[in-house]
């Protein structure tokens, strides 16, 4: 991208993000990663078009403290 003034702001292409997290997924995975036993063609391809992460660490093994550490940045006993 060039920000030399050529460009509104408007007009500068902005990444889009989508962050899945699923609270119980079972003993599979989703399509993308291999798994025959979840048919996921949506989310297949999502991973197909863009950027797909192999490695992440949770902050809990329990919805809700995972889910208040991805949206607050806190260790779960923190909040």
């Amino acid at each position: 991208l060039c920000f030399c003034g050529s460009l509104s702001a408007a007009e500068v292409e902005k990444p889009n993000v989508v962050l899945i997290l699923c609270d119980n997924l079972g003993y599979g995975d989703v399509g993308c990663f291999g798994s025959t036993v979840h048919r996921t063609p949506n989310i297949d391809r999502m991973a197909a078009e863009g950027r797909k992460f192999t490695h992440f660490y949770s902050a809990s093994g329990v919805c809700s403290p995972s889910r208040a550490a991805l949206m607050t940045g806190c260790y779960p006993l923190r909040i």
